[in-house]
């Protein structure tokens, strides 16, 4: 992936994506990014969110209230992946997933990626593989960061990777006991297809606790 020059100047403008949490989206006024494999032109930035307070964030602004110091809260900011972003990413996979994974393979199709940061700090991603099958895109990684949680991040990149891959069926594994993400997809109608047992058996190490069974899901196009 190869990116051109970009500019501070932008046109803004707000919107009201569907569940209601104002964002403020950025259409810059030059190319930011170009994808070298389709010469797909990519904006710097997907939204950025000056609105949600996340848990972590509260408990900062709550800290500094009582110590009498100033705080000033920055934006959250939802962008396509870049390669200063992939070290970050297969960190968090290793700590919260398993060892071994790197996600480098998606910077040749960053338009079906998005990773949230703050500060410049990754605190979410989510991945989608466009060609799974013919008929199907799959989406590989979704994942927020604790402390940021339930302040409808996991939703908007949810929302946003199912709007990239419209003409086609959307799959998914999910663990068995993440009820939490189960809800989450049954909102957005996904449908499970399979129940598979052992399925992370291949994944994660024989000694973890972790859920070992997950669903299939669909969301048929």
């Amino acid at each position: 992936m190869s990116r051109s020059s970009t500019t501070r100047f932008y046109r803004r403008g707000e919107r009201t994506p569907p569940w209601g949490q104002p964002f403020e989206f950025l259409a810059p006024i030059f190319v930011a990014i170009r994808v070298a494999v389709t010469t797909l032109t990519l904006k710097p930035f997907v939204v950025i969110d000056r609105e949600t307070v996340p848990p972590r964030l509260q408990l900062l602004s709550e800290i500094c209230y009582k110590q009498n110091r100033l705080y000033k809260r920055r934006p959250i900011v939802y962008k396509y992946v870049q390669k200063r972003h992939v070290k970050a990413i297969n960190r968090l996979c290793e700590i919260h997933f398993w060892p071994g994974i790197d996600v480098s393979e998606a910077l040749e199709f960053p338009e079906f990626s998005v990773v949230v940061e703050y500060r410049r700090i990754v605190i979410g991603f989510g991945f989608m593989v466009p060609d799974a099958t013919q008929s199907d895109a799959y989406i590989s990684f979704i994942f927020t960061l604790p402390g940021w949680r339930r302040a409808g991040i996991a939703r908007f990149m949810l929302y946003h990777l199912i709007m990239t891959c419209r003409g086609k069926d959307i799959t998914l594994h999910v663990s068995a006991s993440n009820t939490s993400a189960l809800l989450l997809y049954q909102q957005f109608a996904f449908k499970p297809q399979e129940f598979i047992q052992n399925f992370y058996d291949k994944f994660i190490p024989p000694t973890s606790r972790e859920c070992r069974h997950a669903y299939f899901l669909r969301l048929s196009k």
